[in-house]
């Protein structure tokens, strides 16, 4: 018999499967060496997220649990294709994109290639029903260059197996030099790890 939060999970799992299908721009990705777009809205932010291989394809994808935020975002998919989704159920579908908005509290890790890792930029999410702050992102996984994340509070151990949120070095750096500017900051606020810099 499937308890209440097996319902639960369930319903998540159906709900993300439908958006996965409809959202746009869901495969917009890039290695960093093109400009992106900036654009102002409701986004989700998986800078920190901690995720895990998706049981329905755990060699390459991954679920990942990321915050709904409102402001200016970075990401290779177009604006129009970062409108908020919703489906017949309730459901509200958004894309992942990259921001500074856990720059202030969480410092930068690097980690180094060959540790499984999550490329969420310009992934499809669902928003979570009873709890609208979060959202479940699919994720795919990637293992072939140095990564770095907001996430594992600086403890290196956890590259290994963290399956932690990230992005390339060069696409970390062009991003957040093209939100640098579209906020009028001289330089990059993101702080890091003792010991750590690109």
């Amino acid at each position: 018999m499937i308890d209440k939060l097996g319902v639960s999970v369930l319903f998540l799992l159906a709900a993300f499967i439908l958006f996965v299908s409809i959202i746009p721009g869901a495969s917009a990705q890039n290695d960093g060496s093109k400009k992106g777009n900036i654009c102002k809205g409701e986004y989700v932010l998986c800078t920190s997220a901690p995720c895990v291989p998706d049981p329905t394809n755990p060699d390459t994808k991954a679920i990942c649990e990321c915050d709904v935020n409102i402001g200016k975002n970075f990401g290779f998919s177009e604006c129009e294709e970062r409108e908020p989704g919703k489906g017949e159920d309730g459901s509200i579908a958004l894309l992942s994109t990259y921001s500074f908005a856990q720059a202030p509290t969480k410092p930068i890790m690097i980690c180094p290639s060959g540790k499984p890792w999550s490329n969420c930029l310009d992934q499809p999410c669902t928003v979570k029903p009873l709890d609208p702050l979060h959202a479940l992102c699919q994720c795919d996984i990637e293992r072939t260059s140095r990564f770095v994340t907001y996430g594992a509070d600086c403890n290196g151990i956890t590259c290994n197996m963290g399956f932690w949120s990230g992005a390339t070095i060069v696409q970390f750096i062009e991003a957040s030099k093209q939100l640098a500017e579209a906020f009028g900051l001289e330089k990059n606020p993101t702080r890091y790890c003792p010991g750590l810099k690109p």
